[in-house]
């Protein structure tokens, strides 16, 4: 189930966070996210009353910028990132948001094969963009062709 992301739930985010990732957000970030306001659309996939996913994003005039999405190690590949997308593209749709944009590492195969399948289009190249020197990919959707 999908429900909104609130600072109660920062030590289970962490927690993901930093599993799945490299060169995780800190908990300032997170802690920031989480408080963001109206402006943000910020949900966890719970699972058995734990929280196996989250995705964090910001609405900015007829755009989202998704910040962060990440996916339980254990809970990876059962399609728990597209349910996220999915959720706030249905709610993007209704408050005349326009396109989605994210990026990726390039390293991060399984992300862009969940994006590519999601009719998601990459539009550039963002060069060391990440610490260890990768490259960040730039994707967008188009949520009036896609929507």
């Amino acid at each position: 189930m999908i429900y909104p992301a609130e600072e109660f739930y920062l030590e289970e985010i962490l927690d993901i966070e930093s599993m799945v990732f490299s060169h995780p957000w800190t908990r300032n970030q997170l802690k920031n996210e989480l408080k963001s306001g109206p402006n943000s659309e910020n949900w966890i996939y719970m699972e058995d009353q734990q929280i196996v996913g989250y995705l964090l994003g910001w609405k900015i005039l007829d755009e989202f910028h998704l910040n962060n999405i990440a996916v339980h190690s254990n809970f990876q590949r059962k399609h728990i990132g597209s349910s996220l997308i999915q959720h706030v593209v249905g709610r993007l749709v209704n408050q005349d948001i326009h396109r989605i944009y994210l990026e990726v590492s390039s390293e991060n195969i399984p992300a862009r094969e969940l994006y590519d399948s999601m009719d998601f289009q990459q539009n550039g190249v963002r060069r060391d963009y990440y610490a260890k020197g990768d490259h960040a990919i730039l994707y967008h959707l188009d949520l009036i062709e896609n929507g």
